[in-house]
């Protein structure tokens, strides 16, 4: 608050004095910072950030060894004709968010399409896949429950994005990686679903 004087009485205003508009004054935090050095907030996270795994085209943005939650939260994004093979999770439940674009998942069985918007749930132990059969890519924030996947997308970018030239090899990585997170694939069904829908893994 403000105080000048007029004639020596308090509390009035005299103009000239200490007339720098408040506007101009940047603004104090404790201990004398201003605003623009406090420290970023421990439970925030901006647009803009995340941990990137350009192989997988994904971004993690909430873990939970991070924050002491037990989900990870994830954003990415699927081609046009992408195929997420068909995979049961033994360890964790889903879900994925619809943010932009058109995907196809199955679940337990039961085909359904989810346009922007749709939340899609594959509970743990049941098996599912997704696909897009747009012409644009589509985006997605997929949520895990518990924590603790987000090593497993960190472990198969290594793999993805490695030096190895070797096919046996990188399937063999890739096989432990599926052991280790309780992940069974069923590539069965692979030819069925890319036959009728024109996608790809």
């Amino acid at each position: 608050m403000l105080k000048g004087t007029t004639d020596g009485k308090p509390g009035q205003h005299q103009e000239g004095q200490n007339d720098r508009p408040l506007s101009r004054m940047p603004p104090k935090a404790e201990g004398g910072r201003t605003m623009s050095q406090e420290p970023k907030p421990a439970y925030l996270v901006p647009p803009d950030e995340g941990r990137a795994l350009p192989g997988l085209r994904m971004v993690h943005k909430v873990a939970g060894d991070r924050f002491g939650v037990p989900m990870l939260i994830m954003e990415g994004v699927l081609a046009p004709g992408q195929l997420i093979p068909p995979h049961t999770h033994t360890q964790e439940a889903e879900c994925t968010h619809v943010l932009t674009g058109e995907l196809t998942f199955e679940v337990g069985g039961e085909v359904m399409t989810a346009v922007a918007g749709s939340y899609v749930v594959k509970p743990r132990g049941i098996p599912h896949a997704f696909w897009s059969a747009e012409s644009e890519p589509a985006r997605v924030i997929d949520f895990h429950t518990p924590s603790g996947f987000d090593r497993f997308y960190d472990e198969l970018e290594a793999v993805f994005t490695s030096d190895e030239t070797d096919e046996g090899a990188r399937r063999a990585a890739e096989a432990d990686l599926h052991a280790r997170y309780g992940l069974t694939f069923h590539p069965e069904r692979i030819p069925e679903i890319a036959a009728r829908y024109g996608v790809r893994p």
